[in-house]
């Protein structure tokens, strides 16, 4: 091969985009695992190299920096809680009798591994709140998600005839939505019998 020929083909090999040797989408999922489990500040990209199983350089290459992984593994996280937590609510017709027994599960699931670990994004929101406003817009999309939800719950009761007709469904919405909110903090504390009180007052009084 003539030396020109031979540089051209180095030259050609350089330009060649990088094959990704690991799956976008499960490196995310164990990194939203990572800052469920430590938070924001206290998960170093050591960590995050460790449980992604992948290194600094593709952490970078892939997300940027820690704080754009961290912002994929909150919108990871809504897309996780929308197919393995919020299934029976989303369906068309769940109302009040199925936010009731929603709510029971979720006291049932406190002593399984991730019960005490509360909500990622209601974490994060004690954490960082509103100190750094691309966190916090992802915090808000995340809590207009639940609010709809419990929206469409409620709106779903009254046509059911489980709750009165006159509910202010907007401001039930947005007390329901502190109730899960204030539930993943109790989570992380309180016995399931007081879990239990929570959920009959909160249900108890939209009746």
């Amino acid at each position: 091969m003539l030396l020109s020929e031979c540089l051209v083909s180095q030259i050609n090999i350089k330009l060649m985009p990088r094959i990704k040797s690991f799956n976008d989408d499960v490196v995310l999922n164990s990194a939203m695992h990572v800052f469920w489990n430590h938070g924001y500040e206290a998960t170093s990209v050591r960590l995050l190299e460790k449980e992604m199983g992948i290194n600094q350089f593709s952490i970078y290459a892939s997300f940027s920096n820690k704080k754009n992984l961290f912002i994929e593994s909150i919108r990871k996280y809504r897309e996780y809680v929308k197919e393995c937590v919020f299934t029976d609510l989303l369906r068309e017709n769940a109302g009040l009798a199925e936010l009731e027994i929603f709510l029971q599960n979720l006291v049932q699931k406190i002593n399984e591994v991730d019960g005490h670990k509360g909500c990622l994004v209601v974490n994060t929101a004690a954490e960082i709140g509103i100190k750094d406003k691309e966190i916090a817009h992802e915090i808000g999309l995340y809590y207009d998600f639940i609010y709809e939800i419990m929206a469409k719950v409620i709106r779903n009761a009254v046509a059911k005839g489980e709750v009165p007709v006159n509910t202010d469904i907007e401001k039930q919405a947005s007390f329901f939505l502190g109730i899960m909110q204030g539930f993943s903090v109790a989570s992380k504390t309180m016995d399931a019998n007081k879990l239990q009180d929570f959920i009959s007052v909160a249900i108890k009084q939209i009746r």
